[in-house]
């Protein structure tokens, strides 16, 4: 019995879906076997006895962590307001926090479906929600991309990395302006059969978000340190270093939908520019550290925000155009 094209082609997806994912799954399993091989390696070289792990410095990088994630949050809700949405600071902090939990998923999709579930109760729809959550990444990328790039010309390392960089900006920077974004936005609600956005944003409000995300990487850049400090007693001169290996991790964490929040990727992009750059002895052992860190951090925060009072917001109207299957 001969199989038409018509039943070939669900089972030809299904196969290719199988193939792509157990090809990801490699993937991944093998930039985390190198990431802790290296770390295993490293962390025979260092003299444990000498090393003093300074409670300080890792206590005000939680801190200066979470002044950083609260001020991503409250960028968010000014871009929303800025669209036309009146989003309370609060709700855009909680939003934020709870849906880093997104990152956790593959796909990405889920960061906005967790924050669409929270800030439903406030008016805002999913549409908005996804769109502002792209330029967000975008803004937010475009800040970290142009500081890693001075920063690698700065300690004179990654020239090729440099140009990629700045192409990078210039595009971005393309698309975030809004003479492109905003009839792009207005574009795609119409095909949605949405309502147009009740405001667009301005190009002064575009470059205060910018210089919002700038501050935003300076803290999360300095948490990173002195998290660096109290456990592998760095000192200020590795600064750029650890800096631009921050921000450069969190670029490829972005980038790597198909894996848990950048999961092998960002930890390999990590450790392999603090080694470029000589910041550290043993920049598996922080990359390492670091993926601990933010991982421990990141769930307590939104599970913390999830029982609070309101935590859960309203319900999320057409919850179902959100959702999506991988192919």
């Amino acid at each position: 019995m001969s199989v038409s094209q018509e039943d070939a082609r669900p089972a030809g997806r299904t196969a290719t879906s199988i193939l792509k994912r157990i090809a990801v799954t490699l993937l991944v399993a093998a930039l985390l076997a190198w990431v802790l091989r290296q770390a295993w390696l490293e962390a025979g070289t260092i003299n444990w006895r000498e090393l003093e792990v300074q409670p300080g410095p890792i206590a005000l990088s939680i801190l200066l962590t979470l002044i950083a994630w609260v001020l991503h949050g409250a960028l968010w809700a000014v871009m929303i307001r800025g669209l036309g949405y009146e989003l309370s600071l609060l709700g855009g902090i909680r939003g934020n926090l709870i849906g880093n939990l997104g990152n956790y998923i593959p796909g990405k999709i889920f960061i906005i479906v967790l924050r669409a579930r929270i800030v439903a109760c406030e008016g805002v729809p999913w549409m908005i929600v996804a769109s502002s959550v792209v330029l967000e990444t975008l803004l937010r990328n475009i800040v970290a991309a142009l500081l890693a790039a001075v920063g690698l010309w700065h300690l004179g390392v990654g020239g090729s990395y440099t140009g990629a960089l700045a192409l990078a900006v210039i595009l971005s920077a393309i698309v975030v302006h809004p003479a492109i974004f905003n009839p792009l936005t207005d574009f795609v609600l119409r095909k949605m059969k949405r309502p147009p956005l009740p405001r667009h944003l301005r190009l002064g409000q575009v470059l205060a978000l910018l210089g919002g995300y700038a501050v935003y990487w300076a803290l999360y850049a300095a948490a990173f340190w002195l998290l660096a400090a109290g456990t592998l007693n760095t000192d200020l001169a590795q600064m750029p270093g650890l800096a631009v290996s921050l921000f450069l991790s969190m670029i490829a964490s972005m980038l790597a939908v198909f894996t848990p929040v950048g999961l092998g990727v960002a930890d390999a992009t990590m450790a392999g520019v603090l080694a470029q750059t000589t910041a550290l002895a043993a920049p598996a052992v922080l990359a390492v550290i670091a993926r601990v860190w933010r991982t421990l951090m990141e769930v307590a925060t939104a599970g913390v925000c999830w029982v609070l009072p309101g935590g859960v917001g309203g319900e999320l109207p057409d919850a179902g155009d959100v959702s999506c299957d991988e192919e």
